[in-house]
């Protein structure tokens, strides 16, 4: 998990708070959201302490069979995502999974073991500012939570503030989309070409004269 962590901290936002140790008998879930003009994409950590490993391992290996088979793995993604919740100024979004790993039972049993569980969400951000909510109710009881926005990775798009509750289940973050510079530059070609060509016909104009 420490490795994860601090792989993780050079693309956090500057105030994003950094994951620490949890004690035994929690069940860490830390959630990472990456904002993009089209999509938001949760990234979600879980790794439960000793004390709380087999009532969370129940969960997945519904066989018990002491194996978490990709079925498995998959139908506990799906209880997770139901209890995630994905708002974009007021309007909710359903969570697509695209990612869901487990580790063995015996890395569980011990503590070390993460679950990595992704997902996403088409949002088709316009110009201008947006709202996006973001909460996570997953086994709230053990759970311990930690919630970060991952910086933008084009500069369009500017994360203006964000706000966790104290318990970390969820952040509200102000994002700003800006015109691309892809729609900038499909505006100005056309511009220029036309600027040019009525230059040329009134120089052609002249020459007549």
């Amino acid at each position: 998990m420490r490795r994860i962590c601090v792989l993780a901290l050079g693309l956090l936002l500057p105030g994003s708070a950094p994951a620490e140790a949890h004690r035994l008998d929690e069940y860490l879930q830390a959630t990472r959201l990456g904002i993009s003009r089209d999509r938001v994409v949760v990234e979600l950590d879980l790794t439960p302490g000793v004390l709380v490993a087999a009532q969370v391992f129940a969960m997945i290996d519904r066989d018990g069979d002491a194996r978490v088979s990709p079925v498995e793995i998959e139908g506990y993604a799906r209880r997770v995502l139901r209890d995630l919740s994905l708002r974009v100024d007021d309007r909710p979004y359903a969570l697509t999974l695209t990612r869901a790993e487990s580790p063995s039972w015996d890395e569980i049993r011990e503590g070390e073991g993460t679950i990595h569980l992704e997902a996403f969400a088409d949002t088709a951000l316009a110009r201008g500012v947006h709202r996006i909510r973001y909460a996570n109710m997953h086994e709230s009881t053990s759970g311990v939570f930690l919630v970060n926005a991952l910086k933008p990775s084009t500069r369009a798009i500017a994360i203006r503030s964000q706000r966790r509750d104290v318990q970390q289940h969820g952040i509200d973050l102000d994002v700003d989309v800006a015109t691309s510079l892809g729609t900038a530059t499909w505006f100005v070609i056309p511009v220029a070409a036309l600027a040019a060509l009525l230059i040329r016909r009134r120089r052609t104009t002249v020459s007549c004269r």
